[in-house]
């Protein structure tokens, strides 16, 4: 009895061992890299009408991987996104936007994504 637990906690350790190391389809997860260029935008958005407004859209544009800093300004109705094209692009940055119960209806080009000294 004592050695078919023995082998079921192996078993168990292994199984678990290659789920981490792997995902649910067989390949090796992997993560992507910042590589240090950093990219401004300016997002036209609509809905916004108070700071209630802009907070909500900047805790959840801030929750995405590579975003460096978020501002949004319901006067205007413009975010200003610094982000890392590495690890997120403008689909992720408008999915965000437009789940927090907003429209996004541009971007904008700030400064030409450079690398980082």
């Amino acid at each position: 009895m004592k050695n078919l637990l023995t082998i079921k906690s192996i078993i168990l350790i292994a199984v678990l061992a290659i789920a981490i190391a792997c995902n649910t389809t067989g390949k090796k997860v992997e993560k992507a890299v910042d590589d240090g260029r950093v990219v401004k935008v300016e997002v036209s958005v609509t809905g916004m009408t108070c700071s209630g407004c802009e907070q909500t859209i900047q805790k959840n544009v801030a929750k995405l991987e590579g975003i460096k800093s978020v501002k949004a300004l319901s006067a205007m109705g413009k975010a200003f996104i610094e982000y890392s094209p590495s690890l997120v692009d403008t689909a992720k940055i408008r999915t965000a936007i437009t789940e927090s119960g907003y429209s996004v209806t541009g971007f904008a080009l700030m400064m030409p994504s450079e690398p980082a000294k």
